[in-house]
C-alpha cells in the first residue's frame, strides 16, 4: 500500500500590530508570491468555481459570477457545441504552463490535452485540436490523444527573491527601508508594539486567501487573525473608458418604474455571448481593462504593485510581467465579434515528429525534441510536420459565439442567462412581486462604455445591469405648464428692463 502523500506547506512570517490586532506585513518568498500572482492569471470562470468550494471560510459569492457560471449548465442545449460548454465552465489560462508547477496550486482546471486525426498517418491535413472530437478537414474526428513536450517553467518570481506583502496584498521587494516605511504608514511607532508570528499556508488556506483577496482590503488580517468571512460593501463607480469599439448590441430593458431597477434584459445571441464571455477573461486582464480600478477587495493593490515591479530583477523571464498585468485570452477563446479590448495569445508553432520507421505520437513547441535527456536537431534522423490548430466550428462554420441563434435570450439583473420566453419573463416578475402597471420598457444600445460598466458591476454587486446601465436610465424631466409660464414671464421682464435701459442711456448721450 502506497504511503499517503505529504501535504505541501509554505511557511510565512507575519508582523502583527498588538494594539490593533492587525497584520502589518508578511515576509514572503517565491512560493507564496507565486500563488498571489497566479490569481491575476485565473479566468473569472475559474474563480467563480473555486470560491464556491467549501473551506474554513465556507463558500462565498463574488458579485454575479456564480449565477453567470451556473447559467452555462442550464443553457447546455442552447450552446453550439460541447466545446462551447467546456470553454465556459472550464476556461483555460494563457499562463497555464507557469502555474502548473506552483507548490500550492489550487486551480483544478483540466490540463490542456492535444488531439490529432484518427486517420493518421493517412490524413494529410496536419490539424491539431485542444478539444476532443472536433472534426478534421478529411471528415474524421480529431480524437487521437498525443503527448506534448514543452520546456518546464516554475512559477513567476526568482528563487532567491524575498518580498514584503502588506495586509492589502501590495507586493514589494524586501528591503529594510521598505519595511520601516510600511511600519510607519501603519502607525507603528516603536518595535515593542509589534510581534512576530509564523503561520503555515496549505492549499486549503490558499483557497481562503483567494476568497479574502476578492472581498476584503485587509486580506492577511482576515485570513490569519480574524479567521472569518468579512464582506465589504463595494461602492460602484463607472469605469473611465479610453478604448473604443464599433461593435454595439441592442437590448430591451424591462424596468420597474417605482425604483428604476432593471428586472431583466432581452437580446439576441450576441447579447448572451457578450455576457458569457466574461467567464473567459483573466482577472489581471479585467483589472487592466478597468484602468486598474476593479474595486474588488485587495486585487487593485496587488495589480498595481506588479505593474511597478522591476521584471528584470524579480521575474524569471522577460515579458512575464505582461502575462500578469495584461494577460491575453488563450488561443481560440476570443470571439470574432469581441467588443472588449483584450487580445488573444498567438498560438505557438507545433511540430509533430516522424521516425523513418513510423509515426511518433509526440508534439513539440519547436523543431527540437528531447529524448533520453539529450536535445537533438539532427533533421536526417526524423521528419517533422508543422501542425495547425483547427478552427472551432459551429453548424454555421467558424465559431463566432457560444449561444445558438437566431434566438432571443434574457438576463436578470444578477446575470442569470436563459432562453427568452413569455413564461420565464412572467415567472420572474411574479417572483419579484412587481405589478404589471409598475413595468416599463426601454431599448438601449450597449457600446464599450456600457460593456465595461456592466463587467465592473458584475464583480462588485448583485445588480450588474441596473448599476452598469444607470447612466442610460435617466428620464427626461417633464416640464409643467406653470414652469414654462414662469420662464416666459422672466424672459419678458428681462426684455422690458433691457429696452428701458437702452432708451435711458440714449437720452443721456443726446
Amino acid at each position: 500500500m502506497a504511503a499517503p502523500q505529504e501535504e505541501k506547506r509554505v511557511s510565512l512570517k507575519l508582523l502583527v500590530n498588538k494594539e490593533t490586532n492587525k497584520v502589518v506585513l508578511a515576509e514572503a518568498g517565491k512560493d507564496f508570491v507565486d500563488v498571489l500572482l497566479s490569481f491575476l492569471t485565473m479566468p473569472l470562470g475559474t474563480i467563480s468555481r473555486l470560491v464556491q468550494k467549501d473551506s474554513d471560510m465556507g463558500t462565498v459569492e463574488v458579485g454575479c459570477l456564480s449565477s453567470l457560471h451556473q447559467s452555462v449548465t442550464n443553457l447546455q442545449k442552447y450552446l453550439w457545441t460541447e466545446t462551447c460548454k467546456e470553454m465556459l465552465l472550464g476556461p483555460r489560462s494563457s499562463s497555464e504552463d507557469y502555474c502548473r508547477s506552483l507548490k500550492l496550486n489550487i486551480d483544478d482546471t483540466r490540463p490542456t490535452k492535444y488531439f490529432m486525426c484518427t486517420n493518421l498517418p493517412n490524413c494529410s491535413h496536419n490539424l491539431l485540436s485542444t478539444f476532443k472530437n472536433e472534426r478534421c478537414d478529411c471528415g474524421h474526428l480529431l480524437s487521437r490523444l498525443v503527448s506534448f513536450q514543452s520546456d518546464k517553467v516554475y512559477g513567476f518570481v526568482n528563487d532567491v527573491a524575498t518580498f514584503i506583502v502588506t495586509d492589502d496584498l501590495v507586493v514589494i521587494p524586501n528591503a529594510v527601508d521598505t519595511c520601516f516605511g510600511v511600519l510607519e504608514k501603519c502607525g507603528v511607532k516603536c518595535s515593542d508594539s509589534v510581534e512576530e508570528m509564523t503561520v503555515i499556508v496549505t492549499k486549503k488556506k490558499v483557497l481562503d486567501l483567494l476568497k479574502c483577496s476578492l472581498l476584503s482590503k485587509s486580506t492577511l488580517t482576515d485570513l490569519f487573525l480574524i479567521k472569518k468571512q468579512l464582506l465589504e460593501n463595494s461602492s460602484f463607480s463607472p469605469p473611465i473608458v479610453e478604448n473604443s469599439s464599433t461593435i454595439q448590441i441592442k437590448v430591451k430593458l424591462i424596468m420597474r418604474k417605482s425604483d428604476g431597477k432593471i428586472l431583466f434584459a432581452e437580446g439576441e445571441e450576441d447579447f448572451a455571448d457578450f455576457l458569457l464571455s466574461f467567464l473567459t477573461f483573466p482577472l489581471g486582464g479585467v483589472v487592466r481593462m478597468l484602468g486598474g480600478f476593479a474595486s474588488l477587495g485587495s486585487i487593485d493593490g496587488l495589480y498595481k504593485s506588479i505593474v511597478d515591479l522591476n521584471e528584470n530583477k524579480y521575474l524569471i523571464a522577460k515579458g512575464l510581467k505582461n502575462r500578469l498585468v495584461d494577460p491575453s485570452l488563450p488561443p481560440q477563446f476570443r470571439l470574432s465579434m469581441q467588443m472588449f479590448p483584450i487580445d488573444e495569445q498567438e498560438a505557438s508553432p507545433y511540430y509533430c515528429y516522424y521516425h523513418p520507421s513510423g509515426f511518433r505520437e509526440s508534439i513539440y513547441y519547436n523543431k527540437f525534441y528531447i529524448a533520453n535527456g539529450c536535445r537533438s536537431d539532427d533533421k536526417n534522423s526524423e521528419i517533422y510536420k508543422v501542425l495547425k490548430l483547427v478552427d472551432l466550428k459551429s453548424s454555421s462554420g467558424r465559431l463566432k459565439g457560444y449561444a445558438k441563434g437566431p434566438a432571443m435570450f434574457m438576463a436578470t439583473d444578477d446575470l442569470v442567462v436563459e432562453p427568452m420566453s413569455p413564461t420565464s419573463g412572467l415567472s420572474l416578475i411574479n417572483r419579484l412581486k412587481t405589478p404589471l402597471n409598475d413595468l416599463k420598457e426601454k431599448v438601449v444600445t450597449i457600446g464599450i462604455k456600457e460593456a465595461l460598466s456592466i463587467l465592473k458591476a458584475s464583480l462588485t454587486s448583485r445588480s450588474a445591469l441596473t448599476n452598469g446601465l444607470s447612466h442610460l436610465l435617466t428620464e427626461v424631466v417633464e416640464v409643467k405648464w406653470y414652469v414654462l409660464l414662469a420662464l416666459f414671464c422672466s424672459g419678458f421682464k428681462i426684455l422690458y428692463i433691457s429696452i428701458v435701459l437702452y432708451f435711458s442711456v440714449s437720452s443721456l448721450v443726446e
